[in-house]
């Protein structure tokens, strides 16, 4: 018989929908009785809790009068030390009772008596202890001999022992409602293990005729994935081949525009010789050292695996060692020290990281020494999620307000590539020096995380 026969469809469907129905039916039932557990649980709960708090009223009534009674007897304050506790636990037991009440079908009247008892009684025993401590004996034996106190204990108790065998008989009943519950489980789930056993016993006999046509058809589908895998592999290979070409394309950019950056610098050079103005000299010497700052990483990147990554310890050491020579060679007689810990960063952080280095070295060695002569410190340190510049000397500061020295290009060029970078410079006295601080996130902020 084929698989496909109307037959075996509707003997298949048919079986699906007893199951079905079967396992709704067992979902429905548990969930009534899960239903009927839960409020019979809660109905135990608040049985036992109303319990608990009669019992424990009626044990702080005991305490309270078992003080009393000690006092009277032997006038010693000692046996009055739980009066009080045991006074104040009955009155928050007999609330904690009201709070119960709406979960219980103990009438209102009845706790409101109970409350004029308790009352009554434990006036009965203030009474009786204030006439004790002025000793007025004979008045407090009065009192007692009334036995109006024993009369509202008993009254109590009785109303206690009505809490307690309520609560007793909500638990037992609960316990019998379990037990019924749990029967009533086991008979639906008897019940549906065989439906489903029946279901199962009628679709093995779909799925032995299925069997056939599947190893017919696995066998195909094997077929069919190797031709598959073949030219998966072959479009693999492509790939790859395609994925070197555009690496040695990009480095072969990443080449040019390092050469191209250079012949603007050596431009900038020849142009900086045919000008006489030492104010233009000293811009295209400026200029000349930011075109080395993005040169480097091109430079960095060619020769690298990775072009999406800057080591900034290589690229930012070579680019200080080439502004202290280039600096010193000008005149200055500054040194340069640097504390670079090893990271990296993408490659547009880096171009900037290594502009705003330049111009900050630079403003340093220009302004911080009027005399020549001293020392710059620059550092770089990774913190939890962030990176850290700072730039240090010990010359002759930066005063609050004061107007930027020189022509405030770098300043400009400073902020702006702060502002690509997230950030800003903060500048802090060091008394003698100052000290050019930045941190920034190690992640371009075009592509952080919403």
């Amino acid at each position: 018989m084929s698989i496909l026969s109307p037959s075996l469809l509707r003997s298949t469907s048919l079986f699906l929908l007893i199951g079905f129905v079967a396992l709704m039916g067992i979902v429905a039932v548990n969930f009534w009785l899960g239903e009927r557990a839960q409020a019979d649980f809660d109905d135990a709960i608040s049985a036992r809790d109303l319990r608990i708090a009669a019992v424990e009223l009626r044990n702080a009534m005991q305490t309270a009068e078992a003080s009393q009674r000690g006092f009277l007897l032997t006038g010693n304050e000692i046996y009055l030390a739980p009066y009080q506790t045991a006074k104040i636990q009955a009155r928050r037991r007999l609330s904690a009772l009201q709070a119960l009440l709406p979960a219980s079908s103990i009438p209102e009247s009845t706790f409101g008596r109970l409350d004029t008892v308790l009352a009554a009684k434990f006036d009965e025993l203030d009474r009786t202890i204030a006439l004790k401590r002025d000793k007025r004996d004979e008045e407090a034996l009065a009192v007692v001999r009334t036995n109006s106190g024993k009369a509202l204990t008993d009254e109590a108790n009785v109303f206690f022992a009505g809490i307690i065998g309520q609560a007793d008989d909500t638990l037992t009943a609960g316990a019998a409602e379990q037990r019924a519950n749990t029967m009533w489980v086991r008979l639906v789930s008897a019940a549906g293990a065989l439906v489903i056993v029946a279901v199962i016993g009628g679709a093995v006999l779909g799925v032995a005729g299925y069997t056939r046509e599947l190893r017919e058809t696995r066998d195909q589908l094997a077929a069919l994935n190797d031709e598959l895998e073949e030219r998966v592999k072959m479009r693999t290979q492509d790939l790859g081949q395609a994925r070197d070409r555009a690496e040695v394309l990009l480095s072969e950019v990443n080449h040019r525009v390092a050469n191209s950056l250079a012949m603007v610098s050596s431009l900038v050079t020849i142009q900086a010789k045919a000008v006489s103005d030492q104010v233009a000299k000293d811009a295209l010497a400026e200029t000349q050292d930011r075109i080395f700052a993005i040169s480097l990483v091109h430079k960095r990147l060619y020769s690298s695996s990775d072009v999406r990554v800057v080591e900034l310890k290589e690229y930012l050491s070579s680019l200080l060692d080439h502004l202290g020579i280039s600096l010193r060679s000008e005149g200055h007689g500054v040194t340069l020290t640097t504390d670079i810990e090893p990271m990296e960063l993408p490659t547009d952080l880096s171009v900037n990281l290594g502009v705003i280095v330049t111009e900050l070295v630079t403003n340093a060695f220009k302004y911080a020494y009027p005399l020549g002569f001293g020392e710059v410190r620059v550092h770089l340190r990774k913190l939890d999620q962030t990176i850290e510049l700072s730039v240090e000397d010990d010359g002759a500061g930066r005063a609050e307000g004061a107007p930027v020295k020189g022509t405030g290009v770098g300043t400009r060029i400073v902020n702006a590539m702060c502002v690509s970078l997230g950030s800003e410079v903060e500048y802090r006295a060091l008394n003698p020096g100052t000290a050019a601080r930045l941190v920034f996130s190690s992640i371009s902020p075009s592509v952080k995380p919403s």
